[in-house]
Protein backbone atom coordinates (compact mmCIF):
# COMPACT_ATOMS: atom_id res chain seq x y z
CA UNK A 1 0.00 0.00 0.00
CA UNK A 2 1.05 3.33 -0.93
CA UNK A 3 1.50 6.21 1.55
CA UNK A 4 -0.18 9.71 0.11
CA UNK A 5 1.31 12.56 1.25
CA UNK A 6 0.46 16.40 -0.12
CA UNK A 7 2.89 19.56 0.46
CA UNK A 8 0.79 22.47 1.01
CA UNK A 9 2.65 25.97 1.76
CA UNK A 10 1.32 29.66 3.24
CA UNK A 11 1.61 31.81 0.51
CA UNK A 12 4.44 34.26 1.72
CA UNK A 13 4.15 33.36 5.59
CA UNK A 14 2.69 31.07 7.86
CA UNK A 15 1.34 34.33 9.94
CA UNK A 16 -0.80 35.28 6.83
CA UNK A 17 -2.94 32.33 7.96
CA UNK A 18 -3.49 34.20 11.20
CA UNK A 19 -4.04 37.26 9.45
CA UNK A 20 -7.31 35.54 7.37
CA UNK A 21 -8.58 34.87 10.98
CA UNK A 22 -7.90 37.72 12.91
CA UNK A 23 -11.32 38.22 14.31
CA UNK A 24 -10.74 34.37 15.79
CA UNK A 25 -7.73 35.53 17.41
CA UNK A 26 -8.83 39.32 19.17
CA UNK A 27 -7.57 39.83 22.63
CA UNK A 28 -4.85 37.30 22.47
CA UNK A 29 -1.45 37.72 22.87
CA UNK A 30 -1.93 41.56 22.95
CA UNK A 31 -4.22 42.04 19.83
CA UNK A 32 -7.06 44.49 20.36
CA UNK A 33 -10.44 43.19 21.08
CA UNK A 34 -11.76 44.72 17.67
CA UNK A 35 -8.74 43.36 15.09
CA UNK A 36 -10.11 42.69 11.77
CA UNK A 37 -8.18 40.74 8.60
CA UNK A 38 -6.88 42.82 6.19
CA UNK A 39 -8.72 42.98 2.60
CA UNK A 40 -5.65 40.36 1.10
CA UNK A 41 -4.66 38.49 4.02
CA UNK A 42 -2.18 36.69 1.81
CA UNK A 43 -0.76 39.61 -0.14
CA UNK A 44 0.55 41.16 2.88
CA UNK A 45 4.28 41.18 3.14
CA UNK A 46 5.49 40.89 6.28
CA UNK A 47 2.77 39.43 8.10
CA UNK A 48 5.08 38.92 11.39
CA UNK A 49 5.30 42.67 11.37
CA UNK A 50 1.38 43.40 11.05
CA UNK A 51 0.84 41.50 14.17
CA UNK A 52 3.82 43.29 15.55
CA UNK A 53 2.16 46.66 14.90
CA UNK A 54 -0.83 45.59 16.44
CA UNK A 55 0.20 44.44 19.51
CA UNK A 56 0.04 46.01 22.52
CA UNK A 57 2.63 45.60 25.67
CA UNK A 58 3.60 42.59 23.85
CA UNK A 59 6.65 42.08 21.12
CA UNK A 60 5.74 38.97 18.53
CA UNK A 61 7.68 36.59 19.20
CA UNK A 62 7.60 33.60 16.23
CA UNK A 63 8.65 30.87 18.47
CA UNK A 64 6.27 31.62 21.62
CA UNK A 65 3.37 33.50 19.51
CA UNK A 66 3.25 31.11 16.49
CA UNK A 67 1.99 27.95 19.07
CA UNK A 68 -0.22 30.06 20.93
CA UNK A 69 -2.41 31.41 18.10
CA UNK A 70 -2.26 28.08 16.10
CA UNK A 71 -4.07 27.01 19.05
CA UNK A 72 -6.82 29.19 19.09
CA UNK A 73 -7.22 30.45 15.47
CA UNK A 74 -10.47 29.51 13.26
CA UNK A 75 -9.61 27.17 10.74
CA UNK A 76 -13.08 28.45 8.87
CA UNK A 77 -12.35 31.85 8.89
CA UNK A 78 -8.19 30.89 7.71
CA UNK A 79 -9.74 29.34 4.77
CA UNK A 80 -10.25 32.73 3.25
CA UNK A 81 -6.71 32.40 2.45
CA UNK A 82 -6.49 29.98 -0.37
CA UNK A 83 -3.31 28.23 0.70
CA UNK A 84 -4.84 27.75 4.00
CA UNK A 85 -7.80 26.11 2.28
CA UNK A 86 -6.05 24.30 -0.27
CA UNK A 87 -4.17 22.71 3.14
CA UNK A 88 -7.68 22.49 5.03
CA UNK A 89 -8.64 20.32 1.75
CA UNK A 90 -6.05 18.37 1.67
CA UNK A 91 -5.90 17.50 5.46
CA UNK A 92 -9.56 16.67 4.76
CA UNK A 93 -8.64 14.18 1.53
CA UNK A 94 -5.71 12.34 3.94
CA UNK A 95 -7.99 11.82 7.02
CA UNK A 96 -11.04 10.45 4.74
CA UNK A 97 -8.66 8.02 3.18
CA UNK A 98 -7.15 6.49 6.57
CA UNK A 99 -11.11 6.18 7.49
CA UNK A 100 -12.01 3.51 5.48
Amino acid sequence: MGLSVSVVLPQREFEGWFLAAAESIRGKRGLPADLAPPQDPEEIRGAKGWLRERMHGHVYSETIDQPALAAVFDLNQARAAKSFDKCYRELRLLIERFRV
